[in-house]
């Protein structure tokens, strides 16, 4: 008997439960199992948060950019490809992630702040003080 978009939906929400207690090589299990099912979107994004917190980061990125090739305009997957990238200190990779992100959401803040830091840290405050800003606007609304 074949496996279908039911058992899909399990083993995805088996692997974010997983996930959510810190289990995230079960969680990856999951994962792996429900990709031979069925890929989309959302199964990379959630696999490549779990690498994030196991720090196999180049790992993560793969799937963050499989899951982009499902979902472009999915703004969290951008955003948490730009944290991954970050993490590995590729800073002008990570910086135009964030622009992604925000190209698609512009009210992401998470994405606006971390663009700053990121211009911060490479000395173009003017920059990062436009980033900071946004981000002190959206808060005020």
């Amino acid at each position: 008997m074949g496996l279908n978009e039911a058992d899909f939906k399990v083993l995805l929400k088996e692997g974010i439960l997983s996930a959510e207690f810190g289990e995230h090589k079960e969680a990856i299990e999951n994962y792996d199992k429900a990709i031979k099912i069925m890929e989309n979107a959302e199964v990379y994004l959630n696999k490549g948060d779990s690498l994030v917190a196991l720090e196999s980061f180049k790992d993560a990125i793969e799937n963050y950019d499989k899951a982009i090739s499902f979902d472009p305009n999915d703004s969290l997957i951008w955003y948490n490809k730009g944290v991954a990238l970050d993490d590995l200190e590729e800073i002008s990779s990570a910086i135009q992630c964030y622009e992604k992100a925000i190209e698609l959401e512009p009210d992401y803040a998470d994405a606006w702040y971390n663009k700053g830091e990121l211009l911060k840290h490479q000395g173009l405050n003017d920059q990062a003080t436009i980033c900071f800003d946004k981000v002190k606007e959206l808060e005020s609304t």
